[in-house]
Protein backbone atom coordinates (compact mmCIF):
# COMPACT_ATOMS: atom_id res chain seq x y z
CA UNK A 1 0.00 0.00 0.00
CA UNK A 2 1.30 3.42 -0.95
CA UNK A 3 1.71 5.98 1.81
CA UNK A 4 0.79 9.40 0.38
CA UNK A 5 1.02 12.73 2.13
CA UNK A 6 -2.05 14.90 2.51
CA UNK A 7 -2.16 18.35 0.93
CA UNK A 8 -1.71 21.18 3.43
CA UNK A 9 -4.87 22.11 5.29
CA UNK A 10 -6.51 25.39 4.19
CA UNK A 11 -6.18 28.40 6.48
CA UNK A 12 -8.53 28.08 9.43
CA UNK A 13 -8.80 24.28 9.11
CA UNK A 14 -6.85 21.31 10.46
CA UNK A 15 -6.87 17.55 9.97
CA UNK A 16 -8.31 15.24 12.60
CA UNK A 17 -7.88 11.49 12.12
CA UNK A 18 -10.74 9.23 13.12
CA UNK A 19 -11.23 5.51 12.81
CA UNK A 20 -14.92 6.00 11.95
CA UNK A 21 -17.14 8.45 10.10
CA UNK A 22 -20.83 8.75 9.28
CA UNK A 23 -22.01 8.02 5.75
CA UNK A 24 -23.87 11.12 4.47
CA UNK A 25 -26.27 8.99 2.38
CA UNK A 26 -27.26 6.27 4.83
CA UNK A 27 -26.33 7.76 8.21
CA UNK A 28 -24.49 4.56 9.15
CA UNK A 29 -21.24 4.62 11.10
CA UNK A 30 -18.42 3.37 8.85
CA UNK A 31 -15.23 2.00 10.38
CA UNK A 32 -11.94 2.59 8.54
CA UNK A 33 -10.68 -0.90 9.40
CA UNK A 34 -13.49 -2.44 7.33
CA UNK A 35 -12.12 -0.58 4.29
CA UNK A 36 -8.45 -1.40 4.92
CA UNK A 37 -7.54 1.97 6.47
CA UNK A 38 -6.24 2.87 9.91
CA UNK A 39 -8.12 6.17 10.03
CA UNK A 40 -9.73 8.77 7.79
CA UNK A 41 -8.49 12.36 7.65
CA UNK A 42 -11.33 14.81 8.31
CA UNK A 43 -11.00 18.58 7.93
CA UNK A 44 -12.38 20.59 10.86
CA UNK A 45 -12.45 24.30 11.75
CA UNK A 46 -9.72 25.48 14.12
Amino acid sequence: MQNTALPPAPIGKKYVFRDWKHCPWTGQKLYAKAFGFTAWPILVDV
